[in-house]
Protein backbone atom coordinates (compact mmCIF):
# COMPACT_ATOMS: atom_id res chain seq x y z
CA UNK A 1 0.00 0.00 0.00
CA UNK A 2 1.41 3.39 -0.95
CA UNK A 3 0.86 6.73 0.74
CA UNK A 4 -2.30 8.59 -0.36
CA UNK A 5 -1.44 11.67 -2.39
CA UNK A 6 -4.07 13.69 -0.50
CA UNK A 7 -2.02 13.73 2.70
CA UNK A 8 -0.70 17.29 3.15
CA UNK A 9 2.97 17.93 3.80
CA UNK A 10 3.74 19.67 7.06
CA UNK A 11 5.84 22.48 5.66
CA UNK A 12 5.37 24.72 2.66
CA UNK A 13 9.08 25.59 2.70
CA UNK A 14 10.19 22.04 1.97
CA UNK A 15 7.78 19.16 1.51
CA UNK A 16 10.47 16.76 2.72
CA UNK A 17 10.75 18.56 6.06
CA UNK A 18 7.99 17.50 8.48
CA UNK A 19 8.80 20.17 11.06
CA UNK A 20 9.33 19.80 14.79
CA UNK A 21 6.21 18.19 16.24
CA UNK A 22 4.97 19.56 19.58
CA UNK A 23 5.31 16.88 22.24
CA UNK A 24 1.79 16.24 23.50
CA UNK A 25 2.76 13.92 26.36
CA UNK A 26 2.60 15.27 29.90
CA UNK A 27 3.10 13.59 33.26
CA UNK A 28 -0.69 13.38 33.63
CA UNK A 29 -1.69 11.97 30.24
CA UNK A 30 0.77 9.11 29.61
CA UNK A 31 -1.01 6.47 27.46
CA UNK A 32 -4.33 8.33 27.84
CA UNK A 33 -6.29 8.86 24.59
CA UNK A 34 -6.49 12.47 23.39
CA UNK A 35 -9.53 13.28 21.22
CA UNK A 36 -8.45 13.93 17.65
CA UNK A 37 -9.24 17.30 16.14
CA UNK A 38 -11.15 17.47 12.88
CA UNK A 39 -8.94 17.10 9.83
CA UNK A 40 -5.94 15.78 11.77
CA UNK A 41 -4.22 12.70 10.36
CA UNK A 42 -2.62 10.45 12.97
CA UNK A 43 0.20 8.09 12.08
CA UNK A 44 1.44 5.21 14.24
CA UNK A 45 4.89 3.61 14.33
CA UNK A 46 5.80 0.93 16.86
CA UNK A 47 8.91 -1.01 17.76
CA UNK A 48 11.67 -1.64 20.30
CA UNK A 49 13.70 1.46 19.35
CA UNK A 50 16.70 0.07 21.18
CA UNK A 51 19.62 2.51 21.13
CA UNK A 52 17.42 4.84 19.06
CA UNK A 53 19.77 5.78 16.22
CA UNK A 54 19.47 7.90 13.09
CA UNK A 55 18.06 4.94 11.13
CA UNK A 56 15.13 4.81 13.56
CA UNK A 57 14.89 8.59 13.42
CA UNK A 58 14.76 8.56 9.63
CA UNK A 59 11.84 6.11 9.73
CA UNK A 60 10.09 8.44 12.19
CA UNK A 61 10.84 11.43 9.93
CA UNK A 62 9.28 9.69 6.96
CA UNK A 63 6.27 8.62 8.99
CA UNK A 64 5.81 12.18 10.24
CA UNK A 65 5.53 13.34 6.62
CA UNK A 66 2.40 11.24 6.24
CA UNK A 67 0.31 13.02 8.84
CA UNK A 68 -0.03 15.79 11.40
CA UNK A 69 0.59 13.77 14.58
CA UNK A 70 3.01 10.89 15.01
CA UNK A 71 2.30 8.33 17.73
CA UNK A 72 5.15 5.98 18.61
CA UNK A 73 4.34 2.75 20.41
CA UNK A 74 7.23 1.13 22.29
CA UNK A 75 7.45 -2.38 23.71
CA UNK A 76 8.43 -2.89 27.34
CA UNK A 77 11.51 -4.90 28.32
CA UNK A 78 9.62 -8.16 28.92
CA UNK A 79 8.04 -8.02 25.45
CA UNK A 80 11.37 -7.31 23.77
CA UNK A 81 13.05 -10.18 25.63
CA UNK A 82 10.25 -12.53 24.63
CA UNK A 83 10.43 -11.75 20.91
CA UNK A 84 14.00 -10.58 20.27
CA UNK A 85 16.23 -11.00 23.31
CA UNK A 86 17.51 -8.56 25.93
CA UNK A 87 17.43 -4.88 24.94
CA UNK A 88 20.50 -2.74 25.53
CA UNK A 89 18.51 0.22 26.81
CA UNK A 90 15.84 -0.09 29.49
CA UNK A 91 12.23 0.61 28.63
CA UNK A 92 12.44 3.87 30.60
CA UNK A 93 15.45 5.00 28.54
CA UNK A 94 13.77 3.95 25.29
CA UNK A 95 10.60 5.89 26.10
CA UNK A 96 12.67 8.98 26.94
CA UNK A 97 14.76 8.72 23.77
CA UNK A 98 11.66 8.56 21.59
CA UNK A 99 10.09 11.57 23.30
CA UNK A 100 13.27 13.53 22.59
CA UNK A 101 12.95 12.89 18.85
CA UNK A 102 11.61 16.04 17.23
CA UNK A 103 9.18 14.30 14.88
CA UNK A 104 7.32 12.47 17.66
CA UNK A 105 4.00 13.78 18.99
CA UNK A 106 3.33 11.10 21.59
CA UNK A 107 4.90 7.91 22.98
CA UNK A 108 2.58 5.08 23.93
CA UNK A 109 4.28 2.80 26.44
CA UNK A 110 4.06 -0.98 26.88
CA UNK A 111 2.51 -1.80 23.51
CA UNK A 112 2.45 -5.43 22.32
CA UNK A 113 5.05 -6.65 19.81
CA UNK A 114 2.32 -7.68 17.39
CA UNK A 115 0.42 -4.49 16.63
CA UNK A 116 -3.08 -4.61 18.12
CA UNK A 117 -6.01 -3.23 16.12
CA UNK A 118 -7.63 -2.28 19.44
CA UNK A 119 -4.80 0.21 20.09
CA UNK A 120 -5.17 1.67 16.60
CA UNK A 121 -8.86 2.26 17.26
CA UNK A 122 -8.30 3.52 20.80
CA UNK A 123 -5.91 6.26 19.67
CA UNK A 124 -7.85 7.07 16.46
CA UNK A 125 -4.92 6.16 14.20
CA UNK A 126 -5.31 6.65 10.44
CA UNK A 127 -2.18 4.85 9.24
CA UNK A 128 0.36 2.43 10.69
CA UNK A 129 3.85 2.78 9.21
CA UNK A 130 6.87 0.48 9.18
CA UNK A 131 10.09 0.20 7.21
CA UNK A 132 10.46 -2.32 4.42
CA UNK A 133 12.26 -4.65 6.87
CA UNK A 134 9.05 -6.12 8.26
CA UNK A 135 9.05 -7.95 11.59
CA UNK A 136 7.53 -11.32 12.39
CA UNK A 137 5.98 -12.90 15.47
CA UNK A 138 7.21 -16.05 17.22
CA UNK A 139 5.50 -18.20 14.57
CA UNK A 140 7.10 -16.37 11.67
CA UNK A 141 3.95 -14.48 10.71
CA UNK A 142 3.89 -10.81 9.72
CA UNK A 143 3.47 -8.71 12.87
CA UNK A 144 1.32 -6.25 10.93
CA UNK A 145 -1.01 -8.65 9.16
CA UNK A 146 -4.06 -7.50 11.15
CA UNK A 147 -3.31 -3.88 10.19
CA UNK A 148 -2.82 -4.83 6.54
CA UNK A 149 -6.18 -6.58 6.62
CA UNK A 150 -7.98 -3.37 7.64
CA UNK A 151 -6.19 -1.32 4.97
CA UNK A 152 -4.22 1.00 7.24
CA UNK A 153 -0.65 -0.16 6.62
CA UNK A 154 2.02 1.94 4.87
CA UNK A 155 5.65 1.12 4.13
CA UNK A 156 8.57 3.55 4.14
CA UNK A 157 12.16 2.98 3.08
CA UNK A 158 14.54 1.52 5.64
CA UNK A 159 17.81 3.40 6.09
CA UNK A 160 20.59 1.18 4.74
CA UNK A 161 23.94 1.11 6.50
CA UNK A 162 22.84 1.40 10.13
CA UNK A 163 21.20 -0.91 12.66
CA UNK A 164 21.37 -1.68 16.35
CA UNK A 165 23.04 -4.98 15.44
CA UNK A 166 25.72 -3.09 13.51
CA UNK A 167 26.43 -0.83 16.48
CA UNK A 168 26.65 -3.81 18.83
CA UNK A 169 29.09 -5.38 16.39
CA UNK A 170 31.31 -2.29 16.43
CA UNK A 171 31.35 -2.36 20.22
CA UNK A 172 32.23 -6.04 20.47
CA UNK A 173 34.65 -6.36 17.56
CA UNK A 174 36.62 -3.22 18.44
CA UNK A 175 37.38 -1.93 14.95
CA UNK A 176 37.97 1.60 13.68
CA UNK A 177 36.81 0.93 10.14
CA UNK A 178 33.78 3.16 10.66
CA UNK A 179 35.85 6.29 11.45
CA UNK A 180 35.86 8.89 8.68
CA UNK A 181 39.01 10.84 9.53
CA UNK A 182 41.31 8.24 11.07
CA UNK A 183 44.19 6.45 9.36
CA UNK A 184 45.27 4.45 12.40
CA UNK A 185 45.20 0.68 12.33
CA UNK A 186 42.54 -1.41 14.03
CA UNK A 187 43.06 -2.08 17.70
CA UNK A 188 44.75 -5.35 18.54
CA UNK A 189 42.88 -7.75 20.76
CA UNK A 190 45.41 -8.18 23.61
CA UNK A 191 45.35 -4.51 24.64
CA UNK A 192 41.64 -4.01 25.09
CA UNK A 193 40.42 -6.31 27.80
CA UNK A 194 36.69 -6.90 27.86
CA UNK A 195 36.11 -4.71 24.81
CA UNK A 196 37.34 -7.47 22.53
CA UNK A 197 36.87 -10.79 24.30
CA UNK A 198 37.38 -12.91 21.18
CA UNK A 199 33.86 -12.51 19.80
CA UNK A 200 34.56 -14.76 16.82
CA UNK A 201 30.99 -16.02 16.56
CA UNK A 202 29.62 -12.49 16.47
CA UNK A 203 32.26 -11.54 13.89
CA UNK A 204 31.21 -14.41 11.64
CA UNK A 205 27.55 -13.36 11.83
CA UNK A 206 27.96 -9.62 11.47
CA UNK A 207 28.99 -7.49 8.52
CA UNK A 208 29.80 -3.99 9.75
CA UNK A 209 28.76 -1.02 7.64
CA UNK A 210 29.98 2.53 7.21
CA UNK A 211 27.22 5.05 6.61
CA UNK A 212 28.12 8.05 4.46
CA UNK A 213 25.93 11.07 5.14
CA UNK A 214 24.75 13.13 2.18
CA UNK A 215 23.94 16.84 2.22
CA UNK A 216 20.39 15.87 1.30
CA UNK A 217 20.07 13.76 4.44
CA UNK A 218 21.48 16.52 6.63
CA UNK A 219 18.98 18.94 5.09
CA UNK A 220 16.12 16.52 5.79
CA UNK A 221 17.16 16.27 9.45
CA UNK A 222 17.91 19.96 9.87
CA UNK A 223 15.53 22.46 11.48
CA UNK A 224 16.33 24.81 8.59
CA UNK A 225 16.14 27.79 10.92
CA UNK A 226 18.55 30.53 11.88
CA UNK A 227 18.72 32.31 15.24
CA UNK A 228 16.86 35.59 15.53
CA UNK A 229 18.83 38.72 16.32
CA UNK A 230 17.31 38.76 19.78
CA UNK A 231 17.98 35.07 20.51
CA UNK A 232 20.30 34.11 23.34
CA UNK A 233 22.58 31.46 21.86
CA UNK A 234 23.65 28.48 23.95
CA UNK A 235 26.62 26.35 22.93
CA UNK A 236 27.20 22.73 23.97
CA UNK A 237 30.05 20.64 22.58
CA UNK A 238 31.09 17.02 22.82
CA UNK A 239 31.25 13.70 21.01
CA UNK A 240 27.56 12.78 21.43
CA UNK A 241 28.46 9.24 20.47
CA UNK A 242 25.58 6.76 20.14
CA UNK A 243 23.20 9.62 20.92
CA UNK A 244 21.04 8.55 23.86
CA UNK A 245 18.51 9.93 26.34
CA UNK A 246 21.31 11.18 28.63
CA UNK A 247 22.53 13.43 25.80
CA UNK A 248 18.99 14.58 25.11
CA UNK A 249 18.41 15.47 28.76
CA UNK A 250 21.60 17.53 28.78
CA UNK A 251 20.46 19.49 25.71
CA UNK A 252 17.02 19.97 27.26
CA UNK A 253 18.68 21.48 30.33
CA UNK A 254 20.94 23.61 28.15
CA UNK A 255 17.90 25.08 26.40
CA UNK A 256 16.80 26.58 29.72
CA UNK A 257 19.76 28.98 29.45
CA UNK A 258 18.71 30.54 26.15
CA UNK A 259 16.65 30.45 22.98
CA UNK A 260 18.80 28.72 20.35
CA UNK A 261 21.02 25.70 21.05
CA UNK A 262 24.10 25.07 18.92
CA UNK A 263 25.83 21.71 19.36
CA UNK A 264 29.51 21.44 18.45
CA UNK A 265 30.67 17.97 17.40
CA UNK A 266 34.26 16.87 17.96
CA UNK A 267 36.08 14.97 15.23
CA UNK A 268 36.60 11.22 15.29
CA UNK A 269 40.34 11.80 15.69
CA UNK A 270 39.98 14.08 18.72
CA UNK A 271 37.57 11.70 20.43
CA UNK A 272 39.77 8.68 19.80
CA UNK A 273 42.83 10.54 21.04
CA UNK A 274 41.03 11.23 24.32
CA UNK A 275 39.13 8.01 24.88
CA UNK A 276 41.16 5.41 23.01
CA UNK A 277 39.83 1.93 22.14
CA UNK A 278 37.61 2.28 19.06
CA UNK A 279 35.78 5.41 20.16
CA UNK A 280 33.74 6.96 18.74
CA UNK A 281 31.45 4.03 18.00
CA UNK A 282 29.61 6.20 15.47
CA UNK A 283 31.55 8.39 13.08
CA UNK A 284 30.89 12.10 12.69
CA UNK A 285 28.73 11.55 9.60
CA UNK A 286 26.44 9.44 11.77
CA UNK A 287 26.65 11.45 14.98
CA UNK A 288 25.47 14.65 13.30
CA UNK A 289 22.19 12.98 12.32
CA UNK A 290 21.66 11.67 15.85
CA UNK A 291 21.98 15.16 17.31
CA UNK A 292 19.89 16.80 14.56
CA UNK A 293 17.02 14.41 15.29
CA UNK A 294 16.77 15.79 18.85
CA UNK A 295 14.07 18.37 19.52
CA UNK A 296 16.36 20.33 21.84
CA UNK A 297 19.11 21.03 19.28
CA UNK A 298 18.68 23.85 16.76
CA UNK A 299 21.97 23.62 14.89
CA UNK A 300 25.04 21.37 14.73
CA UNK A 301 28.58 22.47 13.86
CA UNK A 302 30.78 19.59 12.71
CA UNK A 303 34.45 19.31 13.59
CA UNK A 304 34.71 22.01 16.24
CA UNK A 305 38.01 22.39 18.10
CA UNK A 306 38.28 20.54 21.41
CA UNK A 307 39.29 23.78 23.12
CA UNK A 308 36.70 26.52 22.64
CA UNK A 309 38.33 29.66 21.26
CA UNK A 310 37.38 33.31 21.67
CA UNK A 311 37.12 33.53 17.87
CA UNK A 312 34.47 30.78 17.78
CA UNK A 313 32.56 32.44 20.63
CA UNK A 314 32.46 35.68 18.65
CA UNK A 315 31.74 34.02 15.32
CA UNK A 316 28.72 32.08 16.62
CA UNK A 317 27.60 34.95 18.91
CA UNK A 318 27.56 32.56 21.87
CA UNK A 319 25.97 33.92 25.05
CA UNK A 320 26.27 30.83 27.24
CA UNK A 321 28.57 27.80 27.08
CA UNK A 322 27.17 24.73 28.81
CA UNK A 323 28.89 21.51 29.82
CA UNK A 324 27.62 18.55 31.83
CA UNK A 325 29.00 17.16 35.07
CA UNK A 326 29.00 13.63 33.64
CA UNK A 327 30.44 12.71 30.27
CA UNK A 328 32.58 10.37 28.23
CA UNK A 329 35.47 12.77 27.66
CA UNK A 330 38.35 13.85 29.83
CA UNK A 331 40.38 17.01 29.57
CA UNK A 332 42.91 16.49 26.79
CA UNK A 333 46.48 16.81 28.03
CA UNK A 334 45.35 18.61 31.18
CA UNK A 335 44.18 21.66 29.23
CA UNK A 336 40.84 23.19 30.18
CA UNK A 337 38.71 23.26 27.00
CA UNK A 338 36.45 25.95 28.49
CA UNK A 339 39.15 28.32 29.72
CA UNK A 340 38.12 31.10 27.32
CA UNK A 341 34.43 30.73 28.20
CA UNK A 342 35.25 30.89 31.91
CA UNK A 343 37.41 33.95 31.38
CA UNK A 344 34.49 35.61 29.58
CA UNK A 345 32.13 34.65 32.43
CA UNK A 346 29.75 32.70 30.17
CA UNK A 347 30.45 29.09 31.23
CA UNK A 348 27.79 27.05 33.05
CA UNK A 349 28.16 23.51 34.39
CA UNK A 350 24.92 21.55 34.44
CA UNK A 351 24.44 18.74 36.90
CA UNK A 352 23.86 15.98 34.39
CA UNK A 353 20.25 14.78 34.75
CA UNK A 354 21.32 11.26 33.77
CA UNK A 355 24.36 9.14 34.63
CA UNK A 356 24.06 7.29 31.34
CA UNK A 357 27.19 7.52 29.17
CA UNK A 358 28.29 5.83 25.97
CA UNK A 359 30.84 3.86 27.99
CA UNK A 360 28.09 2.49 30.23
CA UNK A 361 26.04 1.52 27.17
CA UNK A 362 29.02 -0.42 25.83
CA UNK A 363 29.52 -2.17 29.17
CA UNK A 364 25.88 -3.30 29.05
CA UNK A 365 26.56 -4.86 25.66
CA UNK A 366 29.73 -6.59 26.84
CA UNK A 367 28.02 -7.97 29.95
CA UNK A 368 25.29 -9.52 27.80
CA UNK A 369 27.37 -10.38 24.74
CA UNK A 370 26.43 -14.08 24.73
CA UNK A 371 22.75 -13.19 24.68
CA UNK A 372 23.36 -10.73 21.83
CA UNK A 373 25.25 -13.37 19.87
CA UNK A 374 22.31 -15.75 20.28
CA UNK A 375 19.88 -13.00 19.25
CA UNK A 376 21.95 -12.34 16.13
CA UNK A 377 22.03 -16.06 15.29
CA UNK A 378 18.23 -16.23 15.39
CA UNK A 379 17.81 -12.93 13.58
CA UNK A 380 19.66 -13.90 10.39
CA UNK A 381 17.11 -16.48 9.06
CA UNK A 382 14.24 -14.13 9.97
CA UNK A 383 15.88 -11.30 8.03
CA UNK A 384 16.44 -13.59 5.04
CA UNK A 385 12.76 -14.58 5.04
CA UNK A 386 11.65 -10.96 5.33
CA UNK A 387 13.95 -9.85 2.51
CA UNK A 388 12.63 -12.63 0.29
CA UNK A 389 9.05 -11.56 0.97
CA UNK A 390 9.92 -7.95 0.08
CA UNK A 391 11.60 -8.85 -3.23
CA UNK A 392 10.14 -6.95 -6.15
CA UNK A 393 8.82 -4.07 -4.02
CA UNK A 394 10.37 -0.73 -4.89
CA UNK A 395 9.98 1.47 -1.82
CA UNK A 396 11.15 5.05 -2.29
CA UNK A 397 12.37 7.17 0.62
CA UNK A 398 10.21 10.16 1.49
Amino acid sequence: MTAPSAIPRASEKDERFPGVKPLLDTADNINQPIPKKEGVIRVWVDGCFDMLHFGHANALRQAALLGHELYVGIHNDAEVIRFKGPPIMSEKDRYAAARACKWVSRVIEDVPYVTDVADIEKYEIDYVVHGDDLSTDLNGNNSYQAIIDIGKFLIVKRTEGISTTDLVGRMLLVTKNHHVDDKVEDISTPNNGSFSECNKSFSEQTVLSNYLTSTRKILQFSNQSEPKTSDKIVYVDGGFDCFHCGHAELLKKAREYGDYVIVGLHTDTDINRELGKNYPIMNMNERVLGVLSCRYADEVIMGVPRELTSKLIQQLKISVVVSGSTGDATQLGGADPYAMAKEAGIHQVIQSPSDLTTDRVIMRVIEQRLAFEERQRKKIPKDEKTNKNMEGQNVQEL
